[in-house]
C-alpha cells in the first residue's frame, strides 16, 4: 500500500470512527420525529468531505503516477463503498464525494481508465447511477479513450 493510499483510507477510517463515536453518544430519540441532530446532522461529514477534497487536490497537483492515482480511486470507487454500505447515512457521503475525484481521473493513462472504468460499470449500473457517478462514469470513459 502506497503512503498517498495510506492516508487517504486513513482519513476514511478516522471519518468512520467519529461517525460511530457520534452514534454511540446520541441521546435516546436524538433526531427522531424531526427533533435535534440525528446522525445526519453530524459535522463529521462535512469534515470528511472538506478534507478528502484538499487530500485529492493537494494529490492531483503532485501529479501522481497513474498506477498511484489507480490505486487511489479504486479504493475511493470500490473498497469504501462496499465495506460501509450498511451505514446508510455515511454511505451516501462516500457516494457524494466521488465528485472530487474528477480531477485524479486525468492522471490515469487509457489502460488504467479503461480498467477503472470496466469494474465502476459492474459496480454502479447506468440505471442507478447518482448524478456524481454519471460525471464520474464519463470522465473514465473519456480518459479510456485517450491516446
Amino acid at each position: 500500500m502506497s503512503a498517498v493510499l495510506e492516508e487517504v483510507t486513513g482519513l476514511y477510517e478516522a471519518y468512520l470512527d467519529e461517525f460511530h463515536r457520534l452514534e454511540r453518544d446520541r441521546k435516546p430519540f436524538e433526531g427522531a420525529f424531526g427533533f435535534g441532530g440525528g446522525p445526519k446532522d453530524h459535522p463529521c461529514h462535512e469534515k470528511f468531505a472538506q478534507d478528502l477534497e484538499k487530500l485529492l487536490y493537494d494529490l492531483t497537483a503532485q501529479e501522481p503516477s497513474s498506477g498511484e492515482a489507480a490505486e487511489v480511486l479504486r479504493y475511493i470507487y470500490c473498497g469504501a463503498p462496499s465495506r460501509w454500505e450498511a451505514e446508510t447515512t455515511v454511505y451516501w457521503m462516500l457516494l457524494a464525494v466521488q465528485g472530487y475525484t474528477l480531477g485524479l481521473i486525468e492522471r490515469l493513462n487509457a489502460a488504467d481508465a479503461g480498467a477503472l472504468y470496466d469494474t465502476y460499470r459492474d459496480l454502479y449500473p447506468r440505471r442507478q447511477q447518482l448524478p456524481v457517478q454519471s460525471k464520474v462514469f464519463a470522465a473514465l470513459r473519456a480518459r479510456s479513450r485517450t491516446k
